[in-house]
């Protein structure tokens, strides 16, 4: 008979991976097993609201299941009478409303008290997309059939309140079934009928209450085998193909819970799917075999004796149910056989066609306020209990009894191992801790307490530890199991699962406690433990521990920290290196290339060079020279290099370096290289060097590829000109061919092969040497943007952030608040934003309420510098890393953890409604450690944003000298260090000096002394003399004054301390009214004057200096503008720009407020701005956003469909009123056609003529209306 069953895994035999949807759709339309179950179900809820109970729940229903409680522990319950094979479900909302649910997970079981949720292949519970609104219906369909009697639907996500219509579609599930015993077994004999294939596959479905066990066994006579066998409670499976390499593959956990488990393993060749509960592992055999040949026999649920592959010494105790291998139902196959008495291949040991249940009875402490209270026997001398647990919690009480007697008898576990205590009448307490193992690993252990005068004994999985000392004992009527009840803070009861309860030879079984018997949340015939370390959600390998309500993750020596293992501790680079720490000239660190992602960190060396070049060293097992002689025969000589990194690790760092280089040469002593010169055809080297893809390389390190040449083939300097390599040359002596090389792609060095060096006795030698890999540089921080208007952004395809994910990138900015990157869903969002400058704020919501979480930096974040910002989310928490030292994180809420759905672009620089956007640049962006091509988007053209970092600033927009503070989509210009104000310090500070006008700048006991004077001065007269400027110190006597002569010529006069000495700036006259800058700085210890005039070429005037003499300008006291106060007249013009260092005495001048230092002679000055009008720049040309992109082809096609609208409603409006007119005319023509009937006929009768008749007729108001017609 074919089944569904058969049809799903005759599918696998053709396909590793488990079957697609697509497949399924067209499966169950076949074979008709989609009819509706819930006509015979029975429906209960946690909660329901008044008149909408479970009931309620039917598809296209008037009415809809709305829960009284808007929280994740609502549950719709479906009893669907036996169990079923169920294909999808579909759902709705409440009709004509807003409340509907929009996400819920599924789970089933066989007795309504165990559950399991349908998972995902990589074993997270999977979460169905519900309904978008109350009416339309959304259906879902189980890529792996649910074989059940009973659902929970557990909504995750509504809208507005929970409200439910569903039908669960599927059909009758036939169940072929064996029992077995733990000494069953049943043997296919193979030696007719041999299995040899490539593909195969194989089904099943098993229940167990028992830890290990044999399933399945075969092999060859060639080495092939395949095992599959419990151990501890999970699936392991054992293959060879036969070249005696096993590869060994595992996956669930707590299988030994008495419940079913599907079991489906595809192989298509070497490639393996390995499946339990439709939790997935993939892996590829080992060895060169494809094919699997079993020649000898199969065994199903045991074997007779030990065999290769088989780990486990039991045999299966348990339920085999719809074995399939490939197409074939083996147990079906098996009963038809016995039955029409063909059996001659098979044999059959205590097994049984029917799943009886097993004769034992767990029980679930829920919580630590758990515990059984029950009887034995009173005032017995001897004690003895025995008990099954299994428990993820390090500690918790076991047992715990009350001597009639004084003292008691506990055993408890603490820090997971097992311990006793022992307090009796006269006698001192004892603790015994006689295990050194923990038994908190969530395995079934088996415990025996025995005491008796004088005796203690206590045995944990068969391994008794006896105690001998004085004791006497009298029991008292109460064992305490998993608790006390008793409320101290130091007792702590169990939470687990028990089983096989026994006191004093008595089996306690569960199910028939009374309700005096045990108190807390308990449940009975169910194991209900989570095992939340399979799979495994510690990533990098981090060992998952776990208790009964949360797992943690053990990071060590992983090279990650976080919860979950998650986040880098290592630096991406030796650049990224470097922009954190303080390096020296060399570092040995580990790097991690891909952050987050698969590759594991791995060594180098670091080295850093004054002008910012940074190198990556990766060095390998044979950098020392090698010698090479005694092998003549072409590449006869083989070394494998072996580096510090692997292969997928060297490709990365590779592919992001700017440039790599690895050097390699070869001396040679009569031994050739590459037998040059030669043709492409009659290339047949004696050496050559295998690329990172195992490919032959046809040239020597210097040259380049497909060359066939040395270094000194392609520079010409070979010493045999007719010769392409140095070693070819066939001399006499020592010659050298070496080089780098440089081609990423080949790099690096993976063999080296080596030939034509003879025997150990001639004299042919070589030898050779291979540096490390170096690599220069790193494009990850060369992948920079520029955002040059707020609302700028660049729009990444959806960031599937799933349960975990992280973010990676690195920013500068001076904006003060800001969205960094925003992405959200129908109802899910992220969202990284600035904060007053100084805070990183992370936003999202999974399901849930809104989460934040905030950072707080040391340093501000709006300084303009580069700053790093880490965001990872996953199962336990978020948190975010600034900087690689401010750390902030928030907890996951209680409940389920959601994946974050969401469906937007991943928005890069502002928020999805382009608000509170940033200005600044962005680089180095890592979504889940995969480099994002910022540079690529902006060089393809997008709004405002530009590749590379080049602010508003980058153009150097403020002038002489002011300082620019960027503002990315504007700048200000700081003119406090300048003679000049304005905009972009462009602007005049000036004064119109008369004759006896005078600036005194009094430095006011805070004298200087130079001896490098940076001294600028403007001015425009038409008065060929005056005095410009001047620095007196009276203390020293030392001077300097720059004055225009009255020839017209400009003149330096100054005496530091050597000598007087006198300056003029000749060929110009200065007094013609023009403006003239001038610029007097000193070099060279003093020694050398450098003076330049408007933009003429600068004078160097040098002065000889005696080393005993004093080239500084000691004790500067005052700085005069216009003339000095021993000068009747002074300079008549105007005068600006002036400045000596730092100081700047116009500016101060006119400043308000100003301070008491500088003061103008005889009274105020008025600012000029000395006909010199300001420089502008252009304006800055503005940037809009562009109008959204139109499909013109769904445009057109609106349109179209526009206008077909429109002209059928004016046709339909046309019809209507020509119906109308129509109307009305046809009535007003009625109302002149209608039938009357009068009263004139009446008296006319009989009348001789027309007169008289008209005198007998009745008329007037007797006149009736007999009939009208109108419309």
């Amino acid at each position: 008979m074919w089944s569904p069953l058969k049809a799903l895994v005759a599918l696998c035999c053709f396909s590793p991976a488990l079957v697609a949807s697509d497949y399924y759709n067209k499966y169950y339309a076949d074979y008709e097993c989609n009819t509706p179950l819930l006509d015979r179900a029975i429906l209960k809820a946690t909660s329901s609201m008044q008149d909408r109970g479970p009931n309620n729940t039917r598809l296209d229903g008037g009415n809809a299941w709305t829960a009284q409680e808007n929280d994740f522990d609502q549950q719709l319950i479906i009893n669907l009478g036996s169990v079923m094979n169920i294909t999808r479900i579909a759902t709705q909302g409440r009709p004509h409303s807003a409340e509907f649910v929009t996400e819920f997970g599924v789970s089933y079981g066989y007795n309504g008290l165990d559950y399991a949720d349908y998972k995902e292949p990589g074993g997270d519970s999977k979460m169905f997309k519900g309904n978008i609104d109350g009416n339309n219906i959304k259906r879902n369909e189980f890529e792996v059939p649910i074989i059940a009697q009973w659902l929970r639907i557990n909504p995750t996500r509504w809208r507005d309140r929970i409200s439910l219509r569903l039908e669960v579609y599927g059909c009758d599930y036939d169940a072929d079934t064996l029992y077995m015993n733990g000494s069953s077994l049943v043997k296919w004999d193979l030696t007719r009928e041999p299995i040899s294939a490539s593909r195969e596959s194989l089904r099943l479905r098993f229940k167990t209450s028992m830890a290990s066990g044999v399933l399945l066994y075969s092999r060859g006579s060639q080495g092939d085998f395949i095992a599959l066998q419990l151990k501890d409670n999970r699936l392991l499976l054992n293959m060879d193909l036969g070249s005696g390499l096993m590869t060994p593959m595992s996956v669930g956990s707590l299988l030994d819970d008495n419940i079913w488990h599907d079991v489906l393993i595809s192989r298509n060749r070497r490639d393996v799917v390995f499946s339990v509960d439709r939790v997935i592992t993939r892996s590829r055999l080992k060895g060169e075999f494809s094919r699997l040949n079993l020649n000898r026999a199969l065994y199903i649920g045991g074997v007779s004796n030990k065999q290769e592959g088989i780990v486990v010494t039991q045999n299966f105790t348990g339920c085999i149910e719809n074995l399939y291998l490939n197409t074939t139902n083996m147990i079906r196959d098996i009963k038809e056989a016995y039955e029409n008495n063909e059996a001659l291949r098979y044999e059959k040991v205590n097994t049984l066609y029917t799943c009886p249940e097993p004769p034992i009875v767990p029980v679930t402490f829920l919580t630590e306020g758990s515990f059984a209270r029950l009887r034995g026997y009173e005032g017995s001398s001897t004690l003895n209990v025995s008990l099954s647990f299994r428990s993820y919690e390090p500690k918790g009480i076991l047992i715990q009894h009350n001597f009639t007697s004084q003292g008691y008898l506990k055993v408890f576990m603490e820090d997971g191992k097992v311990k006793v205590e022992l307090v009796s009448e006269n006698n001192p307490p004892i603790l015994l801790d006689n295990y050194d193992e923990v038994f908190n690993d969530g395995r079934w252990h088996s415990l025996v307490l025995s005491a008796s005068t004088n005796s203690l004994v206590l045995s944990i999985d068969q391994r008794p530890m006896r105690t001998t000392r004085l004791l006497k004992i009298s029991t008292g009527s109460i064992y305490y199991i998993a608790g006390t009840g008793e409320k101290s803070g130091n007792v702590r009861g169990f939470v687990g699962c028990m089983r096989l309860i026994s006191i004093d030879g008595n089996y306690k079984l569960p199910s028939d406690w009374r309700a005096e018997e045990y108190e807390g949340p308990v449940v009975f015939d169910s194991c209900r433990m989570t095992d939340r370390c399979n799979p495994n959600p510690c990533k990098h390998d981090g060992v998952c521990q776990q208790n009964s309500r949360e797992f943690f993750c053990d990071c060590s020596n992983t090279g990650y920290a976080g919860a979950v293992c998650h986040t880098p501790i290592h630096p991406l680079s030796c650049q990224a290196y470097k922009n954190v720490m303080q390096s020296d000239q060399r570092a040995e660190i580990q790097i991690d290339v891909d952050g987050s992602g698969p590759l594991d960190p791995f060594q180098v060396t670091c080295e850093f060079f004054a002008d910012g070049r940074v190198l990556t060293v990766v060095s390998h097992s044979n950098e020392m020279t090698t010698n090479v002689d005694g092998f003549q025969e072409a590449g006869a000589f083989r070394q494998d290099i072996t580096y510090t990194a692997s292969a997928p690790q060297l490709e990365a760092l590779l592919n992001r370096s700017h440039t790599c280089r690895q050097r390699l040469s070869y001396s040679c002593h009569a031994s050739r290289l590459l037998n040059s010169p030669s043709d492409e055809i009659n290339f047949r080297p004696f050496a050559w060097w295998m690329s990172r893809h195992n490919q032959r390389m046809d040239y020597w390190a210097g040259a380049l590829p497909g060359s066939r040449k040395c270094e000194c083939g392609v520079l010409g300097t070979c010493i045999d000109p007719s010769k392409w390599c140095n070693c070819d040359s066939g001399q006499i002596g020592w010659q050298e061919d070496g080089g780098d090389l440089t081609e990423k792609e080949h790099l690096p060095v993976k063999q080296l092969r080596f030939g034509d060096t003879g025997t150990p006795l001639d004299e042919k030698e070589g030898r050779y040497t291979l540096g490390p890999l170096i690599c220069e540089g790193d494009d990850l921080f060369n992948n920079m943007v520029t955002f040059r208007v707020t609302d700028a952004t660049i729009n990444l395809p959806t960031f599937d952030m799933g349960h975990s994910g992280d973010i990676y990138f690195e920013f500068k900015t001076t904006i003060e608040n800001a969205v960094l990157f925003h992405s959200k869903g129908p109802q899910d969002y992220i969202k990284l934003s600035i904060i007053g400058g100084n805070q990183i704020q992370f936003q999202y919501q999974a399901g849930s309420g809104p989460l934040g979480i905030s950072s707080q930096t040391s340093k501000r974040l709006a300084d303009d510098e580069w700053h790093s910002v880490s965001v990872e989310r996953n199962r336990k928490e978020a948190r975010i890393v600034v900087d690689g030292s401010d750390k902030s994180e928030v907890r996951e809420p209680p409940g389920p953890v959601r994946a974050l759905q969401l469906n937007s672009p991943f928005v890069l620089g502002a928020s999805v409604d382009y608000r509170d956007g940033f200005v600044g640049c962005i680089r180095a962006l890592l979504l889940n450690g995969r480099p994002q091509d910022l540079r690529g988007y902006a060089e393809r053209g997008i709004y405002g944003v530009g590749p590379g970092c080049a602010g508003r600033c980058h153009s150097n927009p403020c002038l002489n000298n002011g300082t620019c503070h960027e503002g990315y989509d504007s700048y200000t210009c700081d003119c406090r260090w300048t003679a000049f104000k304005g905009p972009i310090c462009a602007d005049e500070i000036g004064v119109n000096m008369k004759p006896n006008s005078m600036v005194k700048y009094d430095f006011m006991g805070s004298w200087r002394s130079t001896i490098a004077e940076k001294i600028r001065v403007g001015f425009t007269t038409t008065n060929p003399k005056g005095f410009l400027l001047g620095l007196f110190s009276n203390i020293s006597a030392e001077y300097l004054t720059i004055m225009v002569s009255n020839s017209g010529y400009l003149r330096v006069v100054f005496d530091f301390g050597f000598e007087r000495q006198e300056i003029i700036f000749p060929n110009k006259h200065f007094g013609l009214g023009q403006y003239h800058d001038v610029r007097l700085t000193r070099k060279n210890g003093g020694s050398t004057l450098v003076l330049q005039v408007d933009n003429y070429e600068a004078h160097e005037y040098n002065f000889d200096i005696k080393e005993s003499a004093d080239a500084q300008f000691n004790n500067i006291q005052y700085m005069y503008i216009g003339r000095n106060e021993s000068m009747a007249e002074g300079f008549a013009g105007c005068v600006s720009r002036v400045e000596f260092d730092d100081i700047y005495p116009l500016k101060l001048l006119f400043q308000e407020a100003g301070p008491l230092s500088v003061k103008s002679y005889p009274g105020p000055l008025t600012e000029d701005f000395c006909g010199v009008e300001p420089v502008t720049h252009p304006p800055l040309i503005l940037e809009t956003r562009p109008p959204p992109l139109l499909d013109e082809d769904q445009l057109a096609k609106d349109y179209h469909r526009t206008d077909e609208a429109i002209l059928g409603g004016v046709l339909a409006v046309i019809f209507i009123a020509l119906v109308i007119v129509a109307a009305i005319v046809v009535r007003m023509v009625a109302r002149h056609r209608g039938e009357y009937l009068t009263q004139e006929e009446a008296g006319a009768a009989g009348a001789p003529d027309s007169d008289e008749a008209a005198l007998r007729a009745h008329t007037g108001p007797r006149v009736l209306k007999r009939q009208e017609f109108f419309i």
